[in-house]
Order: structure tokens, then C-alpha cells, then sequence
């Protein structure tokens, strides 16, 4: 049976990230090809689109191959795709436009779960939802004994068209199991162009690597359309192995551990660290983690398995703002976690979120109090992002406009009636990355780096002034009302 993968993540379609040159290959794209082959003994063929222009590379790999089943699936593990991307979709659609169907199309990720009513629309005859491996996996050992997708609808955790309308069955519960999960099949993707561009532009070169699925905390705004609150992760041994073989057979110079959550089991971190002692393998990574997870004995763990940067979802300096989005964290906890890190030699990375349903100028000025206080060595900004699915959706969706994804990463648009117009947010973005580099002054570091840093202020002041000038403007039309977001078919 011949079995065509892809994905739909365009780095030329999302001009932010293409800017910043960090391509990171589709993991779990090629995760599911091993999963095929050491499940079904089907070797797949895999067209990766991450370097295309546009969308004439994907319609032509379909076209030659001709599979009897195309899968696109995107990746999982990484945060881009579970933005919803509506260029990305767009480009997808194109294709289903442009080339005839040979066979069965199956689309897998957080905006076809999310939309599934677009993409069955768009031609694809099904759409996997939550714990994807098996599900597809159980679809293809039925295909190719019946030879008929009339079968496949009696399967859980899918949608499919009935009549002109979708029709979604009950989620799967239960994936497979992640202990007896192969290495991805990084033979399918050619790293050539990954790892040029990002020698020539960072002067290293980084890979991705996944050692669990999915997290068992409430944040009311974040998506969990694939694995749910659960949390299963592979064995230290397991996981330090994958790090021995990126590092020594892909030549990786830095590692991204794409995990909601970096080694969250008691005890599993300094496991981990033996167990890359004993694999002689001391590579630099970055991981995403809770404050509140963060003690002098993880943060020491971290940084004797190599960690470089751990990234917190520190999201408001408002203890206010955090109760809002049942973050289950305080103020307290983020110092802590930001003193202990540092306390290691391990850098420290804030994701901050403005514009969520409640926030005050007063609860931005915390934020960036926040920032001053905790001097992180990286911030990553964005606005609240209502995605399908969770409560905070559910909370703004009556008040959401006929805009409901944003069309790249640096969209920003604020999709609902926020406290100031969209284009505050935009302006108070880039004031906080200006904020940032003044105040990267006050930090510990080298006479050179300060005085790279000192010469960077001529850019930093202005900029300040400038974006302080224009949220000032744009706060005085919200004390009178401005044209907020319409709900769908409602008039302006």
C-alpha cells in the first residue's frame, strides 16, 4: 500500500519566523512513519514543505506519488502548529484544489481537530482527533484488508462527512504506548537545508526531540486538543538515549525538547542525568517547564544533564491575571523559580500573554515590573489567543468576529473585545521588547556584552518613546468605545 505523509507548516508562509531562521523538522510527522512501519511493516514515503514557497511542491509530490492514502499530519510537538494557522490551511486547500484525489485523504492536527468541518469540506475524507498514532494506525491495517473506507467510520476519535454534514465519533482514550514508542524516522527528512540555515545564521546547529505527551494542568486558555490532561513520558534511559543519537549520529550542536512539561515525574531529572553520564553525551538543551515545579534539587539536575534555558509561562506580573487563567501559580513561585535557575548557570526564558479578559494598564505595569525584578535572559510575547476547545474559548466565542485564527505567528490580532483596541496589543508588544533590551543594561554580564548592549540603546530609547506614544493614543478611544470584533453575521 502506498502511503504518502506531510505536514502544512510553510516557514515562507509565516514571515515572523522566517525571519528568525529556527526550523525545527516535523516530529511528529516523522514519529508516525516509524510508528507505520514498526506497527504495519509499511514503509511510507514523506514530502516535507517546510522550505516551500508555496504549495506547487506539495501538489507535485501527490501527483507523482499517487499514494493510495495521503496522511497529513502535522506536528504535535510544536507550538507553531498549535497556533491554527490560517496561511498554512489555506495553502493545504490549495493543493486538495489542484490535485485530483488518488486514494484516501487523512488529515491529523490541532486546526484540523479544531475545524474539522473545513478540511472534510476542503476533500479530506477524515479527520483523527486525540491520540492520533493509533487511530491512524488502526485505519490502515483495515484499509488495506477491506479496501474500502465505508469500514473506518465504525473507529472512535474521528470525523468524517455524512450527508453533506460532519459527523465526530467518541474520542480515543488511549494511544499507543509511548515505552514502545521506535526512534522517528529522521531518515525520511533531508536535514541539509535545516542545519545550513541555522549554522549560517546562529552558528548551530538545533534538533528536536519529545520525551512526553501531553499536561495534567487547567490553564483555562491553553489547548490540549491532542492528548488531553493526560501525562505519559518515556523512561530516562529511553529519553537519554534519543539525545545520544541526535547528537552523535545527526551531528546536533543544541537539542529543543518540544515537552509541555520537562520532566515532571519526582526523581526522573537526575535519572536522566546518570543516565547521559553514563552515554558520555553532554549536549546543550532548552525545555519549557511550571515555576512551581522548580526546586534547588531540579534546578541542580537540570543543569548537570546539560539544560542551557528553561522557559516558564509566566504569561502576567499580575497575581490577579494568573488566578483568571487557573495558572495554580503565584508571583512567589516564578522569583523562585527565576533565582534557583540562575543560581545554576541556567537561562531563563519569560512567556508573557497581554490582553486577557480582565487586564488593566495597572496589571501591564506589574508585567513589566515583573521583568525588571526577574531580569529573564529571554521573553517570548504574545496576545490571549482563544483556541477551540478550551474554557476560555467558550467564555469570548459569542463575542468573536468572522476572524477566529490568526493567518501567521506574528498576527497578534486580538479576536475578541479587549480592554484597549487590537492595535494597543501591537504597540504594547513591541514596547515590551524595547522595555526589554533597556533594561537587559541592568543585568550581570561580561564589559562586552554591556557594551554591545550600550550601543543597542540607540535603537531601545527610541523605540520606547515611540510605541509609549502610540498605546497613549490608542488607549483614549477605549475610555469611549472603539469598533469592537462582530460576532459572525452580525452587522458592524
Amino acid at each position: 500500500m502506498k502511503i504518502l505523509i506531510s505536514h502544512s507548516y510553510f516557514l515562507y508562509l509565516d514571515p515572523k519566523e522566517a525571519a528568525n531562521q529556527k526550523p525545527y523538522p516535523p516530529l511528529a510527522s516523522i514519529t508516525l512513519a516509524a510508528w507505520i512501519k514498526q506497527e504495519l511493516g509499511l514503509d511510507v514515503e514523506f514530502y516535507d514543505v517546510m522550505f516551500d514557497k508555496d504549495p506547487g511542491g506539495l501538489a507535485g509530490a501527490l501527483r507523482k506519488a499517487q499514494p493510495e492514502v495521503f496522511i497529513l499530519y502535522d506536528d504535535d510537538f510544536n507550538f507553531l502548529t498549535k497556533m491554527c494557522l490560517e496561511n498554512m490551511r489555506n495553502a493545504i486547500f490549495r493543493v486538495l484544489q489542484e490535485v485530483p484525489k488518488t486514494g484516501l485523504f487523512i488529515a491529523h492536527g490541532s486546526d484540523a481537530s479544531d475545524r474539522a468541518e473545513f478540511y472534510l469540506r476542503a476533500g479530506f475524507d477524515f479527520v483523527v482527533h486525540r491520540n492520533a498514532e493509533k487511530t491512524i494506525v488502526e485505519m490502515l491495517e483495515i484499509y488495506r484488508r477491506e479496501k474500502s473506507a465505508e469500514p473506518l467510520k465504525s473507529l472512535e476519535g474521528i470525523s468524517y462527512p455524512e450527508s453533506g454534514r460532519p459527523v465526530q465519533k467518541e474520542q480515543v482514550r488511549k494511544n499507543l504506548p509511548l515505552e514502545e514508542a521506535p526512534l522517528p524516522a529522521w531518515e525520511k527528512v533531508d536535514l541539509a537545508p535545516y542545519r545550513k540555515m541555522w549554522r549560517s545564521r546562529h552558528g548551530y546547529f538545533s534538533l528536536n526531540v519529545s520525551t512526553s505527551h501531553g499536561c495534567p494542568y487547567r490553564c483555562n486558555w491553553c489547548a490540549k486538543p491532542l492528548y488531553g490532561r493526560s501525562y505519559k513520558a518515556l523512561s530516562p534511559r529511553r529519553a537519554a538515549q534519543e539525545f545520544h543519537y541526535l547528537a552523535k549520529e545527526l551531528q546536533a550542536d543544541h537539542l529543543w525538547i518540544t515537552d509541555d512539561i520537562f520532566g515532571l515525574k519526582p526523581g526522573w531529572l537526575g535519572e536522566f542525568a546518570d543516565e547521559l553520564e553514563r552515554l558520555s553525551v553532554r549536549i546543550p538543551y532548552k525545555c519549557q517547564n511550571r515555576a512551581d515545579l522548580i526546586t534547588e534539587t531540579s534546578a541542580a539536575e537540570l543543569a548537570r544533564s546539560g539544560c542551557a534555558e528553561v522557559w516558564l509561562g509566566v504569561e502576567s506580573g499580575s497575581q490577579k491575571i494568573l488566578d483568571a487563567m487557573d495558572k495554580d501559580e503565584t508571583l512567589e513561585t516564578i522569583k523562585t523559580a527565576n533565582r534557583l535557575l540562575k543560581l545554576q548557570g541556567i537561562q531563563v526564558g519569560f512567556f508573557l500573554q497581554y490582553g486577557y479578559p480582565g487586564e488593566e494598564y495597572e496589571d501591564i505595569r506589574k508585567t513589566l515590573k515583573l521583568l525588571r525584578e526577574c531580569l529573564p535572559e529571554h521573553i517570548g510575547i504574545s496576545v490571549s489567543y482563544p483556541l477551540k476547545g478550551t474554557p476560555f474559548y467558550e467564555k469570548v466565542a459569542s463575542q468573536m468576529g468572522e476572524k477566529q485564527n490568526w493567518s501567521d505567528s506574528g498576527d497578534l490580532a486580538l479576536m475578541f473585545p479587549g480592554k484597549y483596541h487590537p492595535d494597543f496589543y501591537r504597540a504594547l508588544h513591541q514596547y515590551t521588547h524595547h522595555y526589554f533590551g533597556f533594561i537587559s543594561l541592568l543585568r550581570r554580564q561580561s564589559f562586552k556584552k554591556r557594551l554591545r548592549r550600550l550601543a543597542a540603546q540607540y535603537r531601545h530609547i527610541p523605540g520606547m518613546i515611540k510605541y509609549r506614544v502610540q498605546m497613549q493614543k490608542l488607549m483614549a478611544p477605549a475610555k469611549n468605545g472603539y469598533s469592537q470584533p462582530q460576532p459572525a453575521g452580525s452587522e458592524v
